[in-house]
């Protein structure tokens, strides 16, 4: 995967068996230098950047480090970026499948 940044969210249910985990998910948006973010907080720019710092809102398609500790599952996450702020995420069993138009692993929204 390369260089990527890690969000850390606690006490999520699995989306495939339910089972309550805490998750660490890797992206690819920002400072990509395994900076470690929770939710609210601002990403860091200006070194090994991915993305557009000047987009407003912007999805990102996470992969959790760890499957599933119950039910062995892939688990992605869709992370929303508003204003450089991480502000949500949710967990998902299918990736996003950007089409070809998008470079990356992410989607500005609105700029």
């Amino acid at each position: 995967m390369g260089a990527f940044n890690r969000l850390l969210l606690k006490e999520l249910l699995c989306p495939a068996c339910n089972a309550l985990h805490d998750w660490i998910i890797q992206f690819k948006y920002g400072d990509c230098w395994q900076h470690d973010y929770v939710l609210q907080d601002e990403l860091k720019w200006e070194g090994n950047d991915e993305g557009d710092p000047s987009a407003r809102i912007v999805l990102v398609e996470g992969i959790a480090e760890d499957d599933c500790q119950a039910c062995n599952e892939e688990v992605y996450a869709r992370i929303f970026v508003d204003n450089n702020r991480i502000v949500a995420a949710s967990l998902v069993v299918e990736r996003i499948w950007f089409t070809s138009e998008h470079e990356g692993e992410y989607i500005v929204i609105n700029k």
